[in-house]
């Protein structure tokens, strides 16, 4: 696996590019953080990488909205994200 015990975090990981993007990083072994506006979306894509055996965190997020960008940052800092060598 490529990405095995990496870190992704995938802003717009709940549309058809960045959840396509999402499930080829978690098949490849990483742990995979998506962040999108629409927490249905992001959910689907979650459902999938985890039926898949993959590992992944989820939160709603406007990438077009600073301040909830760095809440989001802050939080995934929080978490086994901290170190991360994979932002989308």
């Amino acid at each position: 696996m490529l990405l095995s015990n990496k870190n992704a975090v995938i802003y717009g990981g709940s549309g058809a590019i960045g959840g396509a993007v999402a499930r080829v990083f978690a098949r490849e072994g990483a742990n995979v953080f998506i962040a999108g506006r629409t927490q249905a979306r992001l959910d689907a894509v979650a459902a999938d990488i985890s039926a898949a055996g993959g590992q992944v965190e989820t939160a709603v997020v406007d990438a077009f909205d600073q301040r909830a960008v760095e809440e989001a940052q802050k939080n995934r800092t929080k978490s086994n994200y901290s170190l991360c060598p994979v932002l989308l």
